[in-house]
């Protein structure tokens, strides 16, 4: 069954990318020949943008990306900033001052504009490694922290008994100055918080903009809670099998793993002539 869209969009970890954070010669080709097809792509991610210009230019990505879970949309050629949003700077303080009275580690990410690394206090050092296991793997130590503008994301991660007892709290304090997404993995929790209605759908919906069209003209795939949104409002929403139930329920179709080359299948079934299948 072939749907006509004009822009399919694609999460990077587990769904385009292997688990091994391989990118296989089978969906270079297809996201290729959908290309050929004159149908748009591009990606959108919570890395930064220079863990995810480098796939763009590989793809051959020639409308912007959105990264940091939409607080920045990137153009692909250059890597310019072309949106850029943060949490309001008396939002991020208060949040900060409330992490530091809790002891409860963190990252922040001052802006793609001032240096992307995410920032650690020298006090939460013995985190380190934590952070460049779950969150990123680049991290700086600094002794001191003074943020001037808004931060484009403040990134907590904790055991779990730490943060989950915490999370109603955060979003019910928190929801109208910053979009908190709730990550775990393991026995920790991480929470991103960004922007006020920032997310995949919001950073989307800026490149839809500049492209004329509208989220029915969008196949998006993912495979995390960050994706949700986006998978909601797409014209065809699509799950990885390796995504949570809830992100599976929300989609209208369920894609094989990252692993077998899920994406692959969800181009050939949807966007690719059959011959070229």
């Amino acid at each position: 069954m072939q749907l006509q869209y004009q822009l399919v969009v694609l999460d990077l970890d587990g769904t385009m990318l292997s688990s091994e954070g391989e990118l296989t010669a089978a969906v270079r080709r297809s996201i290729a020949a959908v290309q050929t097809q004159g149908i748009k792509v591009t990606l959108a991610t919570g890395r930064r943008l220079c863990r995810t210009l480098p796939w763009a230019q590989t793809l051959n990505i020639d409308v912007p990306f959105v990264v940091h879970n939409g607080a920045v949309v990137v153009e692909p050629d250059s890597g310019a900033i072309v949106y850029q949003q943060g949490i309001a700077l008396p939002a991020a303080k208060e949040i900060l001052n409330e992490l530091q009275q809790l002891k409860i580690p963190y990252l922040v990410y001052r802006g793609e504009d001032q240096g992307e690394i995410g920032l650690l206090l020298s006090q939460f050092a013995q985190h380190r490694s934590e952070f460049l296991t779950y969150i990123d793997d680049q991290v700086q130590s600094v002794d001191e922290l003074v943020l001037e503008s808004d931060p484009i994301k403040i990134a907590v991660l904790a055991a779990e008994h730490r943060l989950k007892p915490l999370l109603d709290d955060w979003h019910r304090r928190y929801s109208s100055a910053a979009n908190l997404i709730v990550y775990q993995s393991d026995n920790y929790v991480g929470v991103d918080f960004i922007g006020s209605g920032c997310s995949k759908k919001s950073g989307i919906g800026y490149v839809l903009k500049q492209l004329n069209l509208d989220f029915d003209d969008v196949l998006a795939v993912g495979d995390d809670f960050n994706d949700l949104t986006l998978i909601e409002a797409a014209g065809f929403g699509v799950a990885m099998e390796n995504a949570p139930v809830p992100v599976k329920r929300a989609a209208d179709y369920i894609a094989p793993s990252n692993d077998e080359d899920g994406v692959v299948h969800v181009l050939q079934e949807f966007c690719l002539p059959r011959e070229m299948e």
